[in-house]
């Protein structure tokens, strides 16, 4: 929390300094229409009073289980739905918002019929129920709390013509052929974004955490690759570290993220390298060099891969 203030305080003198920057340009008569824009923009990603963070990983990383582990253990539960293979189906984004009362508000997977964004949905009202569906969380009972998650894993099968209409099945495709059931249905997921409202603290204070479908789903939402992911303040690429950098993670880094401000890697389950026939010191110079190996393959300095 001493962080979130500290910077709100550096966000204060640096949205002042650009406000009297802005003004000194106009009586010089030095910006035109280009670079208003870019100052309004400016300003008002540094008035937001929320610093997003991106989870974003392959599936069977292990993010959704990190994620629990770093902002939810007080709970004693898990927050999210996390267990082998794929369980987040869809962009879930955890924040509090005190003008709502904790839920869940859940956008059906129905909506890609339309030409609106998901932001455009929330714009119309994150309570309006003609577009979203809304589960009150009852933070006084877990297992209700704990069955309300679960909507975030929910899949559903419909026919392959169905899914093609929402983007999300392509005949052509070789790698979704094996997902053709013998009835001619594809498994979809059953909603197309999720927002948790919820007070715990870190949220009050202004922290949006992002979790993000797997590589199978991250390029079916628009939304996520052009606005949600390379505007989130950071995103954390989390990697198994005992695979290191695989080819689909490497596309992933390549197609949806890059190396930038802002963006570091996870080395996530080290557990998995603990080899009780090696020494520590051993087992330890395997992680740094699987940390030093993920860095040179995504450009990024080791400093910025966190085992």
């Amino acid at each position: 929390m001493q962080d979130f203030q500290q910077y709100g305080a550096w966000r204060a003198p640096v949205a002042a300094g650009l406000e009297g920057y802005g003004a000194a340009l106009r009586e010089a008569g030095q910006i035109d229409g280009a670079g208003e824009q870019q100052l309004v923009r400016a300003l008002a990603r540094l008035r937001d009073d929320r610093l997003s963070v991106a989870f974003v990983a392959e599936f069977s990383r292990g993010k959704t289980e990190l994620i629990n582990a770093l902002f939810f253990a007080d709970y004693g539960q898990r927050i999210l739905p996390s267990s082998a293979g794929r369980t987040t189906m869809c962009p879930t984004e955890l924040l509090y918002d005190p003008a709502l009362p904790p839920c869940i508000r859940l956008l059906p997977i129905e909506t890609r019929r339309s030409h609106l964004s998901t932001s455009d949905y929330k714009e119309k009202g994150g309570d309006d129920s003609a577009s979203w569906t809304v589960l009150p969380l009852e933070l006084d009972a877990p297992e209700r709390m704990s069955e309300a998650f679960r909507q975030v894993s929910q899949t559903r099968r419909v026919p392959s013509l169905e899914a093609q209409e929402y983007g999300l099945w392509d005949p052509d495709d070789p790698d979704l052929a094996a997902s053709l059931g013998p009835d001619g249905s594809v498994e979809i997921p059953q909603w197309r974004h999720a927002i948790i409202n919820l007070p715990h603290p870190l949220l009050k204070q202004g922290l949006v955490i992002l979790d993000t479908p797997g590589l199978n789903a991250i390029g079916t939402e628009p939304e996520l690759t052009l606005k949600l992911i390379p505007n989130a303040h950071a995103v954390l690429f989390v990697l198994a570290a005992e695979t290191g950098v695989t080819r689909s993670d490497i596309e992933v880094w390549r197609t949806h993220i890059g190396a930038g401000p802002g963006r570091m890697a996870v080395l996530n389950k080290i557990d998995a390298m603990w080899d009780e026939l090696r020494s520590p010191q051993e087992n330890e110079a395997e992680i740094a060099r699987q940390q030093q190996n993920a860095a040179q393959l995504l450009g990024l300095d080791p400093k910025r891969v966190y085992p």
